[in-house]
């Protein structure tokens, strides 16, 4: 066999272990490669977003009730969330000891008023004697003195007396309204003094739902918000509701703001304590937003990747607005039901198609 023929046969070997590779990689080739999945959001309004808060009903109006004065705590009829009427005896002092003080402050009085009688004869009888020429100017100017002295002391003790009635008659801690109380901060047998809370009455003056909210939800709240307030248990009927306000220190340890909702219209069904959601109602013009790492270039010329017909990915100039936390407020550029890729963001081309939608 010559060497020409040897060198063709081993081609020909060589070309057939080498074409079924070749073969199979075209065919890999012509394979489609599936898309991969990508996270995404589909746009929403903020309001939509931000569904509801859990919240409880209290009274629009409560009321911390104490005594007048000082004393002991004898009896205390009202106890925790007893319904009250206006008038009714909610606590009472120690009436034993006022009395003793009235007691006390009437001989004190009539005593004063014995010691200013006797200084105002003694000045008398000093007068005509310094008109003889017996008594002494000074020994008159004592007895002036002694005069001023005890008149003073009957009026101190005039007040005394005065203050004691006053005590005993303010012994009583009645309800000045219709109500419910709601807390109870002292017990029988406690001394109390002028100011120091006994109980707390919430009144009959209106309900309001109270909700904790993050700092960064005020930005998108109107001042008159409408709510939505749904109880909790089973069966209960949603309800309107309006912001009334917003209370400007936020909590310290959870950097939320308390808000109180007043309810419109009657709620037979939502009593003090009872627990609710608060939803804010979608507003006119809706407010969008997106987490700002989905945001390409925000301080240049903003845009996001939209997915689009047949999945493939379009940039889409946007106006950003006000931060809210972790997220932006999209203007302009957006609507609601747009859906938005938010991961792999400086991964992705325009028009490449994306796969199915994952969400975080």
């Amino acid at each position: 066999m010559t060497p020409k023929r040897l060198t063709a046969t081993a081609l020909a070997a060589l070309l057939a272990l080498t074409a079924p590779p070749l073969r199979a990689a075209e065919e890999t080739a012509a394979v489609p490669q599936a898309a991969r999945p990508v996270v995404t959001e589909i746009v929403a309004a903020e309001a939509t977003r931000l569904r509801s808060f859990p919240g409880v009903i209290k009274a629009a109006v409560e009321t911390s009730l104490a005594f007048q004065t000082s004393g002991r705590i004898a009896t205390r009829p009202a106890e925790l969330g007893d319904v009250v009427k206006a008038g009714d005896v909610l606590a009472t002092l120690d009436q034993i000891t006022l009395a003793e003080d009235v007691a006390a402050a009437q001989a004190a009085l009539k005593a004063a008023q014995a010691a200013a009688d006797l200084a105002a004869q003694s000045l008398t009888r000093v007068e005509e004697l310094n008109r003889r020429g017996v008594a002494s100017t000074a020994q008159l100017e004592a007895a002036i003195a002694e005069r001023d002295a005890t008149a003073a002391s009957a009026r101190a003790a005039e007040a005394d007396l005065t203050s004691a009635e006053d005590a005993e008659r303010y012994g009583t801690l009645r309800a000045p309204a219709d109500g419910v109380v709601i807390t109870v901060d002292a017990d029988p047998g406690t001394t109390v003094s002028s100011g120091t809370s006994v109980l707390t009455l919430a009144t009959e003056a209106g309900r309001e739902a109270v909700i904790d909210v993050p700092t960064e939800v005020l930005t998108i709240l109107p001042k008159d918000a409408r709510f939505t307030i749904a109880p909790r248990s089973p069966g209960g009927a949603a309800i309107p509701g309006r912001l009334r306000l917003i209370e400007p220190v936020a909590d310290s340890s959870t950097r939320s703001h308390r808000l109180r909702i007043t309810i419109l219209g009657d709620a037979p069904g939502l009593r003090l304590g009872s627990l609710v959601s608060a939803s804010l109602d979608s507003p006119a013009t809706p407010v969008l937003t997106l987490p700002r790492r989905a945001i390409l270039d925000a301080e240049g010329s903003p845009r996001v990747w939209r997915i689009g017909a047949g999945r493939k990915a379009e940039p889409v100039a946007v106006t950003l607005g006000q931060s809210l936390g972790e997220r932006v407020i999209i203007t302009t550029g957006l609507q609601a039901g747009d859906e938005v890729l938010i991961r792999g963001i400086h991964s992705v081309e325009t028009g490449q198609t994306l796969g199915e939608r994952i969400e975080e």
